[in-house]
């Protein structure tokens, strides 16, 4: 049902693909360009899709979603620090609401972790934002007339989007939407993530060797860069495949 581990992998390996200056240090071919480069599309998915988040003046993440299935949708979704998809081992990604036990495990779980906001509906029908507790039903609580009778949420035209400004996580966050049909049923739900960029770029600035500098921005990533980074990364990897070749050859 998920596959965190290739998401974790991916989002690092887009750490290392911002690239040249971190392939210029060498550690692109410390880490193996290869692999790291076979994994990047997952994180590309991400920045690719959808989802869209960002940090907002208020401390927590803004969340859009933009409909590009060409049908009436409505829509609800949540928040999380990213650091839960690292410390539960989790790809929320993979979120299968036709699995309903498993998924209310895995909500259940990201909210255990704390940090989490409901994207949801007011009364007016219109985008509300509210970090969920057990008072207020949390993410299953709103999410359940959606998956079961897909009503409850905010309506999202074709081609239109949608835009929550939550209050939680303060810390560098990732979302999910769920979106479906008027009158779907958890079959026909479409479920779909994203990250903050400043998670891939804290992950190359971390990697960067001198301490603590901040060389990449969030504004310097896209869905873009990271292909382009892969596409570097595995032509290293197969460069230095063939360096290698050629020194035991002259030896």
């Amino acid at each position: 049902m998920f596959s965190r581990t290739r998401f974790v992998a991916g989002a690092s390996a887009v750490a290392l693909a911002s690239g040249s200056v971190l392939a210029g240090a060498g550690i692109a071919g410390a880490q193996g360009s290869s692999e790291i480069a076979a994994d990047l599309g997952l994180a590309a998915t991400a920045l690719n899709g959808p989802v869209t988040v960002s940090g907002n003046a208020e401390g927590g993440p803004t969340v859009t979603y933009t409909n590009e299935t060409g049908v009436d949708q409505q829509c609800l979704g949540f928040t999380m620090p990213y650091s839960t998809v690292e410390t539960l081992g989790v790809d929320p990604s993979g979120l299968d609401l036709s699995d309903l036990v498993a998924a209310i495990d895995l909500i259940t779980a990201i909210e255990g972790a704390g940090g989490v906001s409901v994207l949801g509906v007011d009364e007016d029908g219109d985008p509300f934002a509210y970090e969920g507790t057990e008072d207020n039903g949390g993410v299953v609580g709103a999410v359940a007339p959606l998956a079961l009778f897909g009503t409850g949420g905010v309506a999202v035209a074709a081609d239109g989007d949608v835009t929550w400004t939550a209050p939680t996580p303060t810390e560098t966050a990732a979302a999910a939407t769920i979106c479906a049909p008027p009158g779907a049923d958890e079959e026909g739900l479409d479920v779909n993530f994203g990250i903050d960029p400043q998670v891939v770029a804290d992950q190359i600035n971390g990697r960067i060797p001198g301490g603590s500098l901040e060389i990449v921005s969030p504004d310097m990533i896209s869905g873009g860069s990271v292909e382009t980074g892969a596409t570097l990364l595995g032509s290293l990897g197969d460069a230095g495949a063939g360096d290698d070749t050629g020194t035991d050859g002259a030896n």
